[in-house]
């Protein structure tokens, strides 16, 4: 599974807490996960509405995001049933291997959705389901990650189907098929929507109506264990430090364009407007202590076509 620690903490309602696996090669480990709250508005920026960084973006209330490396999350309003957008891969420019010891980093681009009970409207489950950039050779595959699954599943599943990183491809996510059932799909756009991959996951609670649905889009680095260590070497725990001991290794994820980002119900399909969005999420963000420009965020139309870069050099 995925390094990723992806945490949402106390605010309003209720959502999730989710720690994905390390992953470096073909090794995975399962970490911890747990819930925590919902927050119901986004956070802010003194600069311009088009060009976000992490110097002038602040989270709303308590941190929220992606706890790891560098990363930005968009989250949408509930009531939807399946995702689809185009991430544009061949425009990617990517540096994953630290210079100094050869070790690696992973990224991710990718959908997942947040399921809640509809009574008290608790975070219940997420999946997180998308494109993977592991190990050393960067190699592209679809991957997801579940929170809640029988104990004869795996929480992590990775393709061993191998994308070109020459092409573009188009992710839908669709749980409007059957109840607590979901599907990821993978189109190649570059070769005319040829279909290259697709799985079919149980998703506990999801409604197919989505209205116990919400989903969201996800753009990040994440540290292995082998490189969670603090400046003086030590490991630690501390995102913030394990980032500064990471700084300035070639590392990066530039030019990610997130683009056709469109939203579903049962009433049928819309672009992803800022109008439809709860929550917007950088990591790290103003009040860390990270002091360079790791992550920005231009939005080219807002919410439905992003470019984000990620860079962990000063």
């Amino acid at each position: 599974m995925r390094q990723k620690v992806k945490l949402k903490t106390l605010m309003l309602g209720a959502a999730c807490l989710l720690y994905l696996s390390s992953c470096s090669g073909n090794s995975a480990a399962t970490e911890s996960l747990a819930a925590a709250s919902k927050s119901v508005s986004s956070g802010v920026s003194s600069e311009t509405n088009g060009l976000w960084t992490n110097l002038t973006w602040e989270n709303n209330g308590d941190k929220m995001g992606d706890n790891d490396g560098p990363a930005y999350v968009v989250y949408s309003k509930e009531g939807y049933n399946k995702a689809s957008q185009v991430i544009k891969v061949s425009r990617m420019k990517v540096n994953l291997v630290r210079k100094s010891d050869g070790k690696s980093l992973n990224g991710y681009a990718f959908l997942g959705m947040d399921v809640y009970n509809g009574k008290e409207n608790q975070w219940v489950n997420c999946i997180d389901a998308g494109l993977g950039f592991i190990g050393s050779t960067c190699k592209c595959h679809a991957c997801v990650n579940r929170y809640s699954v029988s104990p004869d599943e795996d929480q992590w599943w990775e393709s061993s189907v191998e994308l070109d990183m020459t092409h573009d491809y188009k992710l839908v996510l669709d749980a409007s098929q059957k109840d607590e059932q979901v599907t990821l799909t993978i189109f190649d756009v570059t070769e005319k929507n040829r279909q290259v991959d697709s799985k079919t996951f149980t998703l506990y609670y999801a409604k197919k109506d989505g209205g116990n649905l919400a989903v969201y889009q996800d753009y990040a680095m994440d540290f292995p264990e082998d490189v969670r260590l603090d400046t003086k070497k030590v490991p630690s725990t501390d995102w913030e430090q394990i980032t500064l001991y990471n700084t300035d290794e070639d590392l990066y994820m530039k030019n990610i364009v997130g683009s056709d980002l469109c939203l579903y119900n049962d009433s049928g399909s819309r672009p992803w407007t800022a109008d439809r969005t709860a929550d917007r999420y950088m990591w790290p963000d103003k009040t860390s202590c990270i002091s360079y420009v790791t992550t920005t965020v231009t939005q080219i139309k807002k919410d439905s076509e992003t470019k984000i870069d990620l860079n962990m050099n000063r």
